[in-house]
């Protein structure tokens, strides 16, 4: 896929490891003009410590998070800083959830569509956290919300927007390939909502599947 121009946003990665697999969740942050390399760094680590004080609360001890990762999306030649995990794990210690077994987390804007909506998908799922196989349990979900509502206060804290980014526009009615905009598009997130208890699926976090 081409690169997209986002002017003033950074796409952060939340590098971890689990069940031998490199796994990743990724958000992005708009900064309110050019973004320097301790802007950037800075970012990182108040977003390590989001994840030891709130992703780490819902996920099993066996996640362990590598670094965090900021990239600035303005050129595709940008700034790009990263911040080592620490050796942070996950908060639960029970038995987690097979790698492709995930839990998603939806982000809304003030607009509908799929340009206008992101996600994560949580990695090492508690087994005691699950029920009728393939659910999780209300206090589960509660600490979900927790977890990613508190992502609002370390991007206050950073002077950024935590955003959803589309970076393309419809499907090439020839190739079915998603058509590039020209510049992506940034627009703030302002709720998190979980759409149901059910778990879903990740292929690509199986052992061999992935990095």
């Amino acid at each position: 896929m081409p690169f997209v121009p986002v002017e003033n946003v950074a796409l952060v990665e939340f590098r971890m490891e689990y069940d031998g697999q490199q796994v990743e969740n990724t958000d992005y942050f708009a900064f309110p003009g050019p973004i320097t390399g301790t802007q950037l760094t800075d970012l990182c680590t108040e977003l390590r410590g989001w994840w030891a004080a709130s992703y780490a609360s819902v996920v099993v001890d066996q996640v362990t998070l590598r670094e965090v990762v900021a990239t600035d999306l303005t050129t595709a030649t940008s700034g790009q800083a990263s911040v080592a995990g620490g050796g942070e794990t996950g908060d639960f210690l029970a038995v987690g959830m097979p790698g492709n077994v995930s839990y998603s987390v939806s982000f809304r804007t003030d607009f509908r569509g799929r340009s206008f909506r992101g996600r994560n998908y949580l990695v090492g799922i508690p087994v005691t956290q699950v029920t009728d196989i393939s659910k999780v349990i209300p206090g589960y979900q509660t600490g979900v919300l927790a977890a990613y509502n508190a992502m609002f206060a370390s991007a206050t804290a950073q002077s950024v927007v935590w955003s959803v980014v589309s970076r393309f526009s419809g499907v090439d009615p020839v190739t079915h390939r998603p058509i590039p905009r020209v510049a992506g598009v940034p627009t703030p997130i302002t709720s998190v909502i979980l759409v149901d208890n059910v778990l879903d699926g990740m292929r690509r976090r199986l052992p061999g599947r992935g990095a």
